[in-house]
């Protein structure tokens, strides 16, 4: 038998419902991979889901550059403190 095997669940921040696309795996049984296709042996295919809750790609985003605008440029930040030894 077959099994497909999906990660579904929230996001941590916004809370929308996502299943998580590029962690799917079909893992073919010895039958399917003799027929050279995923899910073509003759007991089908078992799904298997499993929770995962993690940040969905726009909220994980949203985040990037904030440290720039608080500190400022990361060179200044070397600059003063070679300043200041």
């Amino acid at each position: 038998m077959c099994r497909l095997v999906t990660f579904a669940g929230s996001c941590t921040r916004c809370g929308e419902s996502y299943t998580w696309h590029e962690l799917t795996q079909e893992l073919s049984c010895l039958e399917a991979k003799n027929n050279d296709c995923f899910g073509s042996c003759s007991s089908g295919v078992e799904e298997a889901e499993h929770a995962l809750d993690q940040e969905c790609d726009g909220c994980e985003g949203e985040d990037e550059g904030v440290a720039d605008v608080e500190g400022g440029e990361g060179e200044d930040k070397r600059k003063v403190l070679v300043n200041n030894v």
